[in-house]
Parts: structure tokens; C-alpha cells; sequence
């Protein structure tokens, strides 16, 4: 471990204001500075009670920990070496601890987990191995990986940390959960909760409540690996709840002709509460909206929803004249991105559409190529209120080759920031087309949504030269969004702080 002080970043880093002409921000951009780390994701920000922000990167072959006032005086910069092939899993902050977890893959079959501790305070950190396991050749430990997605989470007191594994056995599915205390990392309880040799099993989403319970959800399938077999669906979800003494087991049956890719869960009144994009036509497809409210005691369905995109959706992506025709057809080819909750209990999920394409390229006598383009285009938003009930839907009507959006809810509206042309089209049909011309300039945008869906959008700035910032590897907390630009020699941060 190493401590980096660079003294003219006092000198630099005096903020200039941008607020003159903006609605909705205060935003504050440093001035130009040398940045020696190639990095400008930001893992997360946070803000101390006295108002100091800290903020986590990663860059090739070290961890960054930056602090710095809401003028950005006082900066402080504490690096940690990381080994070979450690990635970041998750995080947490409490009491001026800012915990960062990350994977390390030492060799083709071994997993393990660290923790590295920032304190704030101090300006010190401790790295702490929580586990180690063993895994299938190059797979990996945790959601989004692997096959079998096994899953990290943190309780809503942030007092306990749960960790879902994969137990490797030849045929089997079997899983194991590991429970700390967040706040000393000590281990509170390890135990198995699944294990079966005859169906195959997916995990979907894993919450751990206040009491150091665990509850997870995942795919049984009936027979193989398919998602349908003969115009059904070929799985139920099954429900597990975990605490040190006990496991128990609980189903949701889904109807025939109806089709559920993931399920998201998060504590509501004091219940389970599951939302995924349902479909009745396609494997993948969205038609609209499942919920399901689940007792926390019996595992047992006390209530589900069914309720189908808004014509709103369809209008934002296909303009009025077409949106009519495109309402009982599914939006295919989207991946739920976020899923944000705010203080009355209302849950907005974000998805974005994604898909590969690839063109075959001539070169004449030299014969060609395929020319492979990754395409993050439109943005599909739906609000649901506590009980689930939807409340509004709209769409963004967006064309992107690359990550390029971040979302996030203040004070009941939620905020999408976002590069497009540095003009705004708007079409015949009533749509707003985000996207950026081969020889257009671009500019950062916010569209912003109040409580009933209504819309606002907003020029943050034009880009210009390096100035250009990707909010996709930004990060938000109290009230702040805060961002890099992507120049290492002419290095910028940008706060952006909410008005309202």
C-alpha cells in the first residue's frame, strides 16, 4: 500500500461554476490537471456527514481512493496495489468506512474474495480475504458471470453482507450462502440452500433483510435447459429462505404462455416484492410488467400483477401515428440496467435495448472482413408504486455504438444523463431522436421525469476537444452525480448537484 499526495492538486482542483443558464444543476467543473492513473470509472461516491466526498476507481494495477470537500479543496489520494485479475463486486459504505469488494482469479479454478477498507478519517486502508473457493475452469463466482449466477448483496442497514457460491459437484446444483457482519467482516453464519441432481437451476436475484436472513430466487427448470419446450414455459422460480438454523423452500407458478427472464427483489411493508418484464409471446420479450408481493414467513404468493407498457412507451419509440398498431407487440432485446427505489416505496426499472450485429466487408482482390457493431439503443422506463401498481411508462427513442447513459432518483424525479448530437431532433411523428450525426459535435443532456412521467430536457453542456464526459462511468449519492472525462494529460471531474 502506498499514500499519494500531489500538492498542485490543491491548485487545480478550485472549481469554476457553471450554473448561469441551467435548471436543474449546480455544476462545477475542475480545471485541467495530469492525472496518473488510466481510469475514469468511478466505482461509487459517497458524502460524509461534514460533506466530503469520497470516491473509489480502478484502474489497471491499482485501487484509488479520492477525497475531497464540495470545493474540492483539501484533496487526498490513497492508492492500494491489487494483484493480477482482481474485479470489482460490489460495495458499501458506513461510518466513514468505505468498503470495496473485489474478485481475485490467481489460477483457472480459484476464486478469491477481498475486501479493501478505506478510512475516511484516517486516510489509511486494510484489505481483509473473506473466502476462497474453487470454481469450473475460467468461470466466475458471482452474478452475471456464470451460468448459474451466484450472487453478492447488502441489507438495507447495511449491518450484514451476504455472499452466494457454487459448490462444485459433478451434476449437481448446490449452493452455499456466507453472512458477515459488515462492520468487523467477521463470519455470522455459512450454510447450504440448494441441492439438486435432477433439475438444473439458475439463480435470479439474492436480498438479505436486517436480521442477517437471506432469500433468494432462481429458475427451476422441468426437464433440461431450454427456456419453452411444446409453447410453455419450461421452469417455475423457487424462493429460498435462508437463516443460520433453517432453510425453506417456496414456488411461483407462471401461467401458460407466459414467460418471466429475471426476477428483481427488494422488501416492501414488510414483504417480499418480485418484478420482472413478462412475456406472452417471445422468451425474451416484454409485453409489460409482472409483481409479485410474497409473505417474508410462509414464501407464499399473496398477491401478482400482470399490467402491459402504456401507449406512452410505444409513442416515445414509434412516434403517435404508429404507437396505436405497436401496442400489443413486444419490445424486444432489452436488459433491465436499474432498478432504483425511492423513499415513498416507488421502484423505477430502466432497461436499455441491446444487440450485435455484423457486416461482411469487401476489400476487392484481398478478399474482406466482418465488421462486428455493438448497438446500446433505446431506453425503456416504468415507474411502479408500492403496491406495484404501475404508475407511467416512457421510452427514449436513443442510438448508441457504446455505453453511454446513467440514472438516478432525487427527491421523486429521476434523472437520465446522457451524450447525443449536439442538437436534439425533433421528428414529424412527435419522437425525440437521441443520436449523433458522423460529423455532429456532441453534448451532454439530462431528461428529466417528475412524479407523473412528464418530461424536461436539458443541454448540460457542449463537448468540446477532451472536455467530453461519459455519465455511464459516473456515479451519483446525496444529491451529487460526479464524473471524469477521459483525457489522463488534460484530466477533469465534473459535480453535478441538484437544484430541487
Amino acid at each position: 500500500m502506498k499514500l499519494f499526495y500531489i500538492p498542485f492538486l490543491l491548485f487545480i482542483l478550485s472549481f469554476v461554476s457553471l450554473t448561469a443558464q441551467n435548471k436543474h444543476f449546480n455544476i462545477h467543473e475542475s480545471e485541467k490537471y495530469r492525472d496518473q492513473f488510466r481510469s475514469t470509472n468511478i466505482l461509487n461516491v459517497y458524502s460524509t456527514a461534514n460533506d466530503l466526498n469520497v470516491i473509489a476507481r480502478k484502474s489497471k494495477s491499482y485501487l484509488v481512493f479520492e477525497t475531497f470537500d464540495n470545493s474540492a479543496k483539501g484533496k487526498k489520494i490513497k492508492t492500494v496495489k491489487l494483484n493480477k485479475k482482481e474485479n470489482f463486486v460490489g460495495e458499501l459504505f458506513h461510518n466513514n468506512m468505505l468498503r470495496i469488494f473485489m474478485v481475485e482469479s490467481p489460477s483457472k479454478t480459484v476464486r478469491k474474495l477481498h475486501c479493501y477498507t478505506y478510512d475516511v478519517t484516517s486516510n489509511t486502508s486494510e484489505k481483509v480475504t473473506l473466502l476462497e473457493t474453487t470454481v469450473k475452469k475460467k468461470s466466475a463466482i458471482f452474478s452475471g458471470g456464470n451460468k448459474r449466477q451466484t450472487n453478492f448483496s447488502i441489507s438495507p442497514n447495511k449491518k450484514f453482507i451476504a455472499i452466494a457460491t457454487d459448490i462444485e459437484k459433478k451434476n449437481s446444483n448446490s449452493y452455499n450462502i456466507h453472512v458477515y457482519n459488515a462492520s468487523n467482516l467477521s463470519l455470522n453464519y455459512t450454510k447450504s440452500y440448494y441441492n439438486n441432481t435432477e433439475k438444473y437451476y439458475t439463480s435470479s436475484d439474492m436480498v438479505v433483510d436486517n436480521n442477517g436472513a437471506v432469500y433468494n430466487v432462481g429458475k427451476e427448470y422441468f426437464k433440461g435447459k431450454r427456456e419453452r419446450k411444446k409453447a410453455k414455459a419450461n421452469y417455475s422460480y423457487v424462493i429460498c429462505k435462508i437463516d443460520k438454523d433453517t432453510v425453506k423452500m417456496g414456488a411461483i407458478q407462471l401461467k401458460k404462455e407466459e414467460y418471466i427472464k429475471n426476477l428483481s427483489m427488494s422488501f416492501v411493508n414488510k414483504q417480499l416484492r418480485l418484478l420482472g418484464y413478462y412475456s406472452e409471446d417471445k422468451v425474451f420479450g416484454i409485453k409489460g410488467v409482472s409483481t409479485f408481493m410474497v409473505d417474508k414467513t410462509s414464501l407464499e404468493t399473496i398477491n401478482k400483477k400482470k399490467q402491459k407498457l402504456p401507449l406512452s412507451v410505444f409513442e416515445d419509440l414509434y412516434g403517435y401515428r404508429n404507437a396505436k398498431s405497436k401496442k400489443d407487440s413486444e419490445l424486444t432485446s432489452f436488459t433491465l440496467d436499474y432498478l432504483l427505489e425511492d423513499e415513498e416505496g416507488n421502484t423505477y426499472l430502466v432497461a436499455e435495448e441491446f444487440y450485435v450485429t455484423q457486416v461482411y466487408v469487401s476489400n476487392g482482390m484481398n478478399g474482406g472482413m466482418y465488421v462486428t457493431t455493438y448497438h446500446y439503443d433505446d431506453i425503456l422506463i416504468t415507474k411502479l408504486d408500492a403496491s406495484g401498481n404501475l404508475k407511467w411508462g416512457r421510452s427514449i427513442f436513443k442510438r448508441d455504438t457504446a455505453p453511454s447513459y446513467n440514472t438516478f432518483i432525487n427527491k421523486g424525479k429521476l434523472y437520465v444523463l446522457l451524450n447525443s448530437g449536439k442538437n436534439l431532433t425533433a421528428k414529424k411523428d412527435g419522437r425525440l431522436k437521441v443520436s449523433k450525426g458522423w460529423f455532429e459535435s456532441s453534448a451532454l443532456y439530462a431528461f428529466v421525469y417528475d412524479k407523473d412521467g412528464k418530461v424536461t430536457h436539458e443541454k448540460i453542456q457542449d463537448n468540446k476537444g477532451k472536455t467530453k464526459y461519459i455519465p455511464y462511468k459516473g456515479s451519483y449519492a446525496d444529491g451529487k452525480f460526479v464524473l471524469y472525462n477521459h483525457s489522463n494529460n488534460k484530466k477533469q471531474l465534473m459535480i453535478l448537484s441538484c437544484k430541487e
